[in-house]
């Protein structure tokens, strides 16, 4: 039976006919005068399938606030740190919630990054919250690339999360449609030695030899004491303890390191399965994505060993990593307007 057979009420029950207008009014951007001539239905049917459809969840309508980024806090973290480039996302107003945060930053970054992801590279993927909502944004940008994208630390730990390597690896891979390889490999051993020895097997080296020929990496940074290491376990109690003794503020795929950018690994008696820390610094494009005020420590402390090429995050961040910088060695930049 077609539209023209049914009656109004039926029309509007109709759930494929409801999809199929949706589509032409939505996708299509027909009118509904359009619509109702090719459907041979009334105008005022039109109107009622497309309320219901927003009624029925079958049309989500999102607003979405323009969001702007701080060229004068880019410039001066890329003068600075000598970096390539920076994304500090400014919002009015501004968010109050970690999560809003992230979700903010990997939005407005998402389109940058995109540019960024080249056909026939090899991409390392690592972890985090903000990387993870990054991540999804790029979903909307995703294109067949035929990209080689690697996991660059262990799985965190056995629980679900999206944060994971894994799973940000694999959405990348989905959206890109690109081939993935996976670090079947827990994120930190304790035993130093066993460690070495999971570094050696044919498994994990037939992932880490693509390391040396990566393009681009894009990771994340963790706090000492409040990272997803801590959080899963992964670290006991005396060797945070010890890694704070020794300065660490932060680590990056699992190597630690003080706010004056010197990797203090050596604190921890195991090793991270994944990235050596040489291999980060020898990455032709490191891209880090980190939000929030507790990362601002990691983020200078990182942003000192000029590993980092690009840094992607929010406006209130990087404005005490530029304080606490400015406070601890004295320099100082004129002030450029945000734009």
């Amino acid at each position: 039976m077609g539209p023209a057979e049914l009656g109004e009420q039926d029309a509007i029950d109709n759930l494929d006919l409801m999809v199929q207008v949706a589509e032409k009014y939505y996708l299509e951007q027909l009118t509904q005068a359009q619509i109702a001539e090719l459907c041979n239905i009334s105008r005022s049917t039109i109107s009622r399938l497309l309320s219901r459809a927003r009624e029925e969840g079958i049309v989500r309508i999102q607003i979405i606030r323009p969001q702007s980024r701080h060229a004068g806090l880019e410039q001066q973290l890329c003068l600075r740190y000598k970096l390539e480039d920076a994304v500090v996302v400014s919002a009015q107003p501004s968010p109050t919630q970690p999560d809003e945060i992230r979700h903010l930053v990997g939005r407005v970054a998402a389109p940058f990054v995109d540019s960024l992801l080249k056909p026939q590279s090899v991409v390392g993927v690592g972890r985090g919250r903000t990387l993870a909502e990054m991540t999804y944004a790029l979903s909307r940008f995703a294109s067949p690339r035929n990209m080689t994208l690697v996991q660059l630390l262990g799985d965190i730990d056995i629980h679900p999360s999206h944060s994971r390597g894994t799973e940000i690896t694999r959405i990348l891979c989905e959206g890109y449609q690109s081939a993935g390889f996976f670090l079947n490999a827990p994120a930190l051993i304790s035993d130093r030695q066993l460690a070495q020895l999971l570094l050696n097997s044919a498994g994990i080296q037939q992932v880490s030899r693509l390391y040396n020929l990566l393009n681009l990496a894009l990771v994340g940074i963790g706090t000492l004491h409040n990272s997803p290491l801590v959080l899963a376990g992964l670290l006991e109690e005396p060797e945070i303890q010890r890694l704070a003794a020794a300065g660490a503020v932060g680590d990056i795929c699992g190597h630690f390191y003080t706010l004056d950018g010197d990797p203090v690994d050596d604190a921890y008696p195991g090793a991270s399965i994944g990235i050596s820390w040489e291999q980060l610094r020898l990455c032709p494009q490191l891209l880090v994505v980190a939000s929030g005020l507790e990362k601002a420590a990691p983020i200078l402390g990182l942003l000192r060993t000029q590993m980092v090429n690009v840094l992607v995050t929010d406006e209130q961040t990087a404005s005490r990593v530029v304080r606490d910088d400015r406070d601890s060695s004295g320099w100082a930049l004129p002030s450029t307007p945000q734009m």
